[in-house]
């Protein structure tokens, strides 16, 4: 360690003239015999001699870091007795700059004052230096300056006290490490959902001169918001990363379902091993954000549609994804069950939705026939699944439909219903699609009982669009013994509906009026003709009778 001393020829006659004084007050004390008095009259002499250290020298490029400096105080003590040394050996008001001379350091601490400095209490300056990151790694000398006060010497018995100011400067050594240093940064997007799991990547780079080895790498988080699991940290470890490498470790981490949608901090601590084999440890401002982002979301409106009891109906979904990130095999379920009203399918699915982008889905519905004619609210389920493959289920949905009557499949009637008894006719019925669906395959069936009857009694027609009718023909005959009144035949119809599905319709009454024959009935066969001819005849046999009586 070299030095340089300003004013030391200045110091050095005031030193000498300081002894001679002291000298000649002791001698003089020594004729007079009361030599035995000098240390109580306390006269002394002497000199601070500061000198300055760095206890840890070593500086890291690309940080802003604290270099202390310790300042010792090796004093001279010209004359005087012991107790009277701190008087003239003591540094008072030290005051210290720092030049960073030649050195690739920025020294940000100004001239400041570390107050007093004695032989037996060194003080330490703390000094704040910028070290850049392209500095290069060597060993630097820095100036230090000190200036201070003192008393050289102190004469009592002539009150007789001489302070001095001294500055002096001091060349320290420091050193700028070359060894493994780590840098941070997200790969990729490193944001989790709130109430999620997810993976974040982090890259760790060797920006030191040297390769590490054993690499361990422990993020910490210093939120309970966001954690590792159940713990607030994790360690992942790396073989070896070269000088200028970079590698990217995966953590698994979980944000808390109340946190707030914000960046998180995670604090990071490499500990590594040098090419010499040392163990070493880096902290020195590594971190790296987490983004915890919004709950996935959706909103979902539906056209109007009515429903109808004792129906199937389809209810057409426009589900949108309203981000923030995309959703898979996103779909639309009940999230209750209802008694009159049920969802053909478990889940209808939308696909997959990015942010922003929205599917039109038909939930088809099947409502039972005591289904109330209401409109009736509906809570739904949004299932999805995550960027991992967990599969989550947004339920904040309902659906609103209106719930018409029970209505018939078909509208049927029954045309030129009249026959006489006891011959046959042809009889036509019209059917007309009642539904809001084109039906197919239809077969009407007519079922009449005495003294009705049909040998033609099926009717057919390929396929009837909404609103959409028909005309069928049956033949029907009524029996000689029909009375002339009102009868009724039955008819049901047989259909496929779009979903190919065969339905059955309920049964239909269709009115027939029979009438008597054309002719005039002979009046044996008339029923009060009968009667009288049955009447005649007895009259007629008992007569015969009587006739055959003797006498008569």
């Amino acid at each position: 360690m070299s030095e340089r001393t300003d004013g030391e020829d200045g110091d050095l006659g005031y030193r000498v003239l300081a002894a001679v004084v002291g000298l000649a007050v002791v001698s003089s004390l020594l004729v007079s015999g009361v030599a035995g008095s000098v240390g109580a009259q306390g006269a002394a002499g002497g000199d601070p001699d500061l000198e300055v250290f760095a206890p840890d020298p070593t500086l890291t490029p690309g940080t802003s870091t604290q270099l202390d400096l310790q300042i010792a105080n090796d004093a001279e003590a010209d004359f005087g007795t012991a107790q009277d040394r701190d008087r003239v050996t003591v540094a008072r008001n030290v005051r210290i700059d720092v030049d960073a001379d030649d050195a690739p350091i920025t020294v940000e601490s100004g001239r400041h004052s570390v107050g007093s400095v004695s032989e037996n209490r060194p003080t330490t300056a703390p000094i704040a230096v910028d070290v850049p990151e392209g500095a290069s790694p060597g060993t630097y000398d820095i100036d230090v300056e000190l200036e201070y006060s003192y008393t050289s010497g102190y004469f009592p018995r002539g009150e007789v006290e001489y302070d001095r100011t001294r500055t002096v400067t001091r060349t320290v050594e420091i050193e700028i490490d070359d060894g493994p240093r780590f840098a941070l940064s997200s790969a990729g997007d490193a944001a989790v959902q709130i109430s999620e799991t997810g993976t974040v990547a982090v890259e760790i780079e060797n920006i030191g001169a040297e390769p590490a080895r054993n690499v361990a790498l422990r993020l910490e988080s210093v939120s309970s918001m966001l954690t590792f699991g159940e713990r607030a940290g994790d360690t992942a470890r790396i073989d070896h990363l070269a000088p200028g490498e970079t590698k990217s470790v995966a953590y698994e981490v979980s944000v808390a379902p109340d946190a707030p949608d914000r960046t998180y901090e995670l604090d990071g601590t490499v500990r590594y091993t040098d090419p010499d084999g040392i163990r070493g440890y880096d902290d020195d401002g590594l971190s790296v954000g987490v983004g915890a982002i919004a709950e996935q979301s959706f909103s979902m409106t539906a056209e109007e549609t009515t429903l109808h009891a004792d129906e199937e109906g389809d209810v057409a979904v426009t589900i949108t994804n309203e981000g923030p990130v995309t959703a898979r095999d996103v779909s639309i379920s009940l999230a209750s069950e209802y008694p009159n009203v049920r969802l053909l399918e478990n889940a209808v699915s939308a696909g997959t939705l990015a942010p922003g982008e929205s599917a039109t889905v038909d939930l088809p519905f099947d409502l039972g026939r005591e289904a109330d004619p209401v409109s009736k609210t509906l809570d739904m389920n949004v299932g999805y699944r995550t960027a991992d493959g967990e599969h989550r289920v947004d339920p904040d949905h309902s659906l609103v439909v209106d719930i018409q009557e029970r209505r018939d499949a078909f509208l049927v009637e029954i045309t030129d219903a009249t026959i006489t008894a006891d011959s046959s006719r042809l009889v036509e019925v019209t059917v007309t699609n009642n539904r809001d669906q084109r039906l197919t395959d239809v077969e009407a069936k007519l079922g009449a009982s005495d003294p009705l009857d049909s040998d033609d009694d099926e009717g057919y027609v390929e396929a009837l669009d909404p609103g959409e009718t028909t005309t069928m023909t049956f033949e029907l005959s009524a029996t000689g013994d029909a009375n002339p009144k009102t009868y009724s035949v039955a008819m049901d119809v047989r259909y496929d509906d779009e979903k190919g599905k065969t339905k059955m319709s309920s049964v239909y009454r269709l009115p027939v009026e029979v009438e008597a024959s054309g002719g005039v009935l002979p009046f044996w066969l008339a029923p009060g003709g009968l009667l009288s001819l049955v009447a005649v005849g007895g009259i007629v046999y008992s007569r015969r009778r009587q006739g055959n009586t003797p006498g008569n």
